[in-house]
């Protein structure tokens, strides 16, 4: 097998930088695609500084001139990408439904569902090209619309419209193309990181209210991109086991 190639989304810090050290300590080889350059710098001085074989390049998920010229780069460079973890995101405005703006609804689905999507659409033909592809979806039990209506369920006074509604969204990419998908050499599966302590959010309010860390937060998707067996899709897991959609 020649070396693999693996594309995160949002790495230069959290749980994307997380799973960036972790996966290259592996063995992989690190494309972060970062939408801050500044932090993208640092993260990457960091990877290479613990020994991983990494490379940084602007990635805005919103921006399609930024996504094209990321697959033009790695497919000259390459000619195929075997993992992309679609991990950017932002958390839009922690309000009620009555109380979220348009504008802020469309930010945040333009960043978690829209983004995801383009990015999906947009490195297909390069992962077609690979020995094996994935496609890990960082979503959130918070898009579970069977949590969110079950009222015994602690998320269910959880009503973040925005950033719920996005991730519900994204969901659906997993289910999608997992049936386009179905029989051949690429997978796509949705992972919960669970409530994290990282920059998306207040961090410190989390850390407080026992939140993971985001080496805790970034474990499923650790062990799903970097897992030998490449049978398993259409899922939507965390690191205890399966969620209801």
């Amino acid at each position: 097998m020649g070396k693999i190639i693996t594309l995160i989304t949002g790495a230069e810090r959290g749980m994307g930088l997380v799973t960036a050290k972790a996966l290259g300590q592996k063995g992989q080889h690190i494309i972060i695609g970062a939408y801050n350059m500044d932090l993208g710098q640092q993260a990457l001085a960091e990877l290479i500084d613990v020994g991983v074989e990494a490379e940084l390049y602007k990635c805005d998920v919103t921006n399609r001139d930024d996504i094209n010229a990321l697959v033009a780069a790695i497919d000259d460079k390459y000619g195929y990408l075997n993992i992309l973890i679609n991990n950017a995101g932002i958390a839009g405005p922690m309000t009620s439904p009555s109380q979220t703006s348009e504008e802020d609804l469309r930010k945040t689905m333009e960043t978690n569902f829209f983004g995801a999507a383009a990015m999906v659409q947009a490195f297909l033909p390069l992962l077609k090209k690979a020995e094996f592809g994935k496609i890990i979806n960082i979503t959130s039990d918070l898009g579970s619309l069977t949590l969110a209506s079950d009222p015994t369920n602690p998320l269910y006074n959880f009503n973040s419209f925005a950033y719920s509604a996005s991730k519900a969204a994204t969901n659906f990419i997993t289910v999608a193309f997992a049936k386009e998908l179905a029989g051949t050499n690429i997978t796509v599966n949705s992972v919960n990181p669970g409530m994290t302590a990282t920059d998306l959010i207040n961090k410190k309010a989390f850390e407080e209210n026992g939140a993971k860390t985001p080496e805790q937060g970034a474990a499923r998707a650790i062990e799903l991109a970097s897992s030998d067996d490449n049978t398993l899709t259409g899922t939507f897991t965390q690191d205890t086991g399966p969620l209801p959609w």
